[in-house]
């Protein structure tokens, strides 16, 4: 075990190095490709194209892991439990405390988002925390519980100007000294020195390890809906899980996926023994300048193969009742959840059933707004008051998820959570881990679901899971039939 990288009584201030690039010569994923790096934050979004900035963590200083009952502070060859310095802490209270310990941005570049605060992901059961339930199911892959990682280096693109910034950080008590400027020019020197390279495609062969089964979906869908007619549940989503074998990298299955699937929210994290990709539609909860977003998404069809059909659908889709009553319920819940921690009046539905058109499929969405009462509230409540999100799990919340648990075989881990990163200020910016993958030697995890409510068609809705997969299917399998 190496010494621990934190002395806690000590008076050691935290460092910022910052150099600014021109980066007209390289993109993240040729970074990604060249350089190792941990994490990568990128968004995309139909009608306007790529965002200005894309997030990319080069180097970990150290993580915080939940497993179990366990909150972990992991570095290198380092692990400590965190409950032995404090045990009345919970995990989002030591990414708080941790983030604290960050660095203040340079003033001049208060514009430029820099994840000080954490990047990663809250796994679905974290709700075990926040409501203090305890349902026993074994994992289907091996992960963390929850973990965010605190970076050491950072590499932000500003797409608008061609230009990117990177920081080098140390933290407050830290026993470490580190030669931040040097680190930091030597990661630009790489940077300028990088050359594109060709993309050969190759072809890898997938298997299906394992599926669950059209019945199975068919009477968890059956199931739910006397539950509904019962009174015991308004929306329930249950979802279904998949396993491909393949020796496609990862990297190259985010490649695809980007391509195919350009999203809001496009995510890479390397965890060493495990990987993460996705491309989200859709926000879990935003906290920026102490304004709270929500933008639930509920209502669902597939993309036309001619514009006259495209628009057919999309027709289709915002005069059926059933997916007109499903989104509103999710829009009064969202509402509800942001209530619990917003000035009295200030929550707002600002954008109401619009239409989001993505590759393979078409969802009406609509805008929460709501001012966070900072006189009792931070960004972490904001995950408290609103996780899990309801389009994942469906209302009355907990009864959903006393249901799901009772349908859905095992845990679901990272998939239906929350995938995002804190700043130094504690804002938030976070996503539902859907349309995301789990890679773990040699085999990718997927899973998606779909909003039941009490007139729903089980065929469809099992249809309904499949499309929002395809994306996903596409780019782990190189569009091979399987």
């Amino acid at each position: 075990m190496g010494a621990f990288m934190f002395d806690f009584d000590s008076k050691q201030p935290s460092e910022i190095v910052v150099k600014k690039i021109i980066s007209d010569s390289f993109t993240p994923l040729l970074v990604l490709e060249n350089i190792s790096a941990k994490v990568l934050l990128e968004s995309a979004y139909q009608e306007t194209g790529k965002e200005r900035y894309s997030l990319m963590m080069l180097k970990s200083a150290f993580t915080i892991v939940k497993l179990g009952n366990k909150y972990l502070l992991k570095q290198s060859d380092f692990e400590l439990d965190l409950k032995t310095i404090d045990e009345n802490k919970k995990f989002l209270d030591w990414l708080e405390f941790f983030r604290k310990l960050a660095p203040n941005k340079p003033e001049n570049l208060e514009g430029i988002p820099l994840p000080l605060g954490g990047m990663g992901y809250l796994g679905y059961e974290f709700f075990e925390e926040i409501e203090e339930i305890n349902l026993q199911k074994p994992h289907i892959v091996d992960t963390y519980d929850c973990a965010f990682i605190f970076g050491r280096d950072f590499l932000i693109f500003d797409h608008l100007y061609d230009e990117a910034y990177i920081f080098g950080i140390s933290y407050a008590k830290e026993t470490q000294v580190f030669d931040l400027k040097a680190e930091v020019f030597e990661i630009a020197e790489k940077l300028n020195s990088l050359k594109p390279s060709p993309f050969l495609e190759k072809k890898y062969p997938t298997q299906i390890l394992s599926e669950d089964k059209k019945e199975y979906y068919i009477q968890a869908v059956k199931s739910i809906k006397e539950e509904i007619h019962a009174g015991n549940l308004l929306q329930c989503v249950p979802s279904q899980s998949m396993q491909i074998k393949t020796n496609l990298p990862p990297l190259e299955a985010y490649r695809n996926l980007r391509h195919k699937n350009p999203s809001p929210y496009m995510f890479y994290f390397d965890f060493d023994v495990f990987k993460i990709l996705g491309a989200s539609p859709e926000v879990m909860v935003k906290c920026q300048d102490s304004i709270l977003t929500l933008r639930p998404i509920a209502g669902t069809r597939p993309r036309g193969e001619s514009i006259a059909k495209d628009n057919k659908l999309e027709n289709e889709l915002l005069n059926d009742e059933k997916e007109n009553a499903e989104h509103l319920m999710l829009v009064d819940l969202g509402r509800n959840d942001l209530g619990k921690i917003a000035i009295a009046g200030s929550v707002e539905v600002v954008e109401y059933k619009k239409i989001e058109k993505y590759s393979k499929v078409m969802h009406i969405v609509s805008e929460i707004k709501a001012k966070l009462d900072t006189q009792r509230y931070t960004s972490k409540d904001a995950i408290y008051a609103t996780f899990p999100a309801g389009t994942v799990s469906g209302a009355p919340k907990i009864q959903a998820i006393k249901t799901i648990y009772e349908l859905e075989p095992h845990k679901r881990g990272i998939y239906s959570g929350l995938v995002g990163y804190f700043d130094g200020n504690g804002n938030l910016d976070s996503a539902i881990s859907i349309r995301s993958a789990v890679y773990q030697n040699g085999v990718y995890y997927l899973q998606s679901g779909a909003g039941i409510v009490y007139d729903s068609e089980p065929e469809s809705e099992f249809t309904e899971t499949r499309n929002k997969m395809l994306a996903l299917l596409e780019a782990i399998t190189q569009k091979q039939q399987i």
